[in-house]
């Protein structure tokens, strides 16, 4: 089943309308954060949703998130197209990162592009538990802080580390950096 006939018929079994949710939705998180009205009947005629959008539309039904995912292909199996990706984190005009996972594996894999000069802020994993971040250069060049060291890598390296280790990464160079970051367990 697609994701957007499962937000449908979990809707329809509950006896909800479309206004209804927007109406939910407008009250958790307010007029400006709310998906709107046309938003949710797009996303229910077909329309890519982005995986905030699943979370918003989840928690405005009041139904938790695996309900939505049980029996769609966000469930099993996904292919995430370049111009179809699900959501995006801009940490600055310099620095961004767009899923690239199904919102339904146990890991969190993102693409990060940082422009000449671009710096993610600081971040790190929840204390508790035990999180792992994985990084691969695909082109350019990435100065990574992790705590007081710095490494620098090149295309075709890896970094792996623990995540809830205080880390920044940062592109030093002149040409932009593209690298893949692997986070298990996922965490937003």
């Amino acid at each position: 089943m697609k994701m957007h006939e499962r937000i449908k018929t979990v809707r329809e079994e509950m006896g909800l309308t479309i206004q209804d949710v927007y109406a939910r939705g407008e009250a958790i998180f307010g007029k400006k954060k709310a998906l709107s009205y046309r938003t949710l009947q797009r996303i229910e005629k077909g329309s890519i949703a982005k995986f905030a959008s699943i979370l918003r539309i989840s928690c405005a039904m009041g139904v938790p998130l695996d309900r939505l995912l049980k029996d769609t292909e966000l469930e099993h199996r996904m292919v995430i197209r370049k111009n179809e990706r699900l959501d995006e984190y801009v940490y600055n005009d310099k620095a961004q990162s767009s899923v690239i996972s199904s919102p339904a594996r146990s890991f969190l894999a993102m693409e990060l592009a940082i422009k000449p000069g671009g710096k993610t802020p600081p971040e790190n994993a929840p204390a508790e538990g035990h999180h792992e971040k994985w990084i691969y250069i695909v082109e350019g060049s990435l100065t990574c802080r992790l705590g007081e060291e710095i490494f620098i890598l090149e295309p075709r390296d890896s970094f792996s580390f623990e995540s809830n280790i205080p880390h920044t990464f940062e592109n030093k160079s002149q040409r932009p950096c593209v690298c893949i970051i692997v986070e298990n367990p996922k965490h937003f």
